[in-house]
């Protein structure tokens, strides 16, 4: 049996999903790994799973234009290379709620899924945008797919938005409380505790973002969080640079 190529070695890259948006489509795209880390073992979590657009773009943009299938299929040509990867990590791939919404698109390839996927929404603040139906319908949608053993966090969270699904009694594996969150309470220890703490009112884990240093390392392990993510870990990149 042929033995998986480490992330390390990796160079894996793949074609661009047709879509026409009404610009020049990047010919094809690269991931970035981006680590996730335990804050008391010190021990790789896992990798966040960034798309890096050749030639060069603005990302966030590009994604941000395209309709909810293109998306979707562009998931799950993320979940095509990490199915090459180790399977004791995991990875975290993004999708905004719109996406979440159109599950019947979504749904088709669910037996795709390898068993190391946690599925990240991106946008929380969406959330003020939907009314009180599509509100329901994607929180059945996030139990749906948890109760198919994929994991669900929220990404980039404040204490506004935590006490929001709070209210909105939502429950899920995990949360990411955004970096210029952690950068604002990083002064006072103890209104970043309560803000942990609030975390876990609606999510099993809570991660900590925007961590550079190992002074905003210890910080955040004090907090309570369980993980860390941020540029005191290097990314790791396809082509090795």
């Amino acid at each position: 049996m042929a033995k998986s190529p480490s992330i390390q070695d990796s160079n894996f890259s793949y074609t661009a999903f047709p879509a026409n948006t009404g610009r020049a489509l990047h010919s094809e795209f690269r991931l970035k790994l981006e680590p996730i880390v335990n804050l008391s073992s010190a021990r790789t979590f896992g990798y966040e799973v960034l798309t890096q657009l050749h030639p060069p773009g603005n990302a966030e943009h590009f994604f941000g234009e395209l309709p909810p299938e293109h998306l979707l299929a562009h998931f799950f040509q993320q979940l095509t290379a990490i199915a090459h990867y180790p399977r004791d990590r995991w990875y975290f791939l993004n999708l905004p709620m719109n996406a979440l919404l159109h599950w019947d698109l979504f749904n088709l390839a669910m037996a795709l899924y390898p068993p190391n996927v946690i599925i990240e929404i991106q946008d929380p603040e969406t959330f003020f945008t939907l009314n009180l139906s599509q509100r329901s319908l994607l929180y059945e949608k996030v139990q749906h797919i948890e109760a198919n053993g994929i994991p669900v966090w929220l990404d980039d969270v404040d204490a506004s938005l935590i006490a929001t699904f709070a209210a909105a009694n939502w429950r899920l594996s995990g949360i990411k409380l955004d970096k210029n969150a952690f950068w604002a309470l990083s002064a006072s220890p103890h209104k970043l505790h309560q803000v942990v703490l609030m975390g876990y009112n609606i999510a099993t884990a809570v991660l900590i973002e925007g961590i550079e240093n190992h002074q905003q390392k210890e910080i955040a392990f004090h907090s309570g969080a369980d993980l860390g993510q941020g540029y005191l870990w290097p990314a790791l990149l396809p082509d090795g640079k």
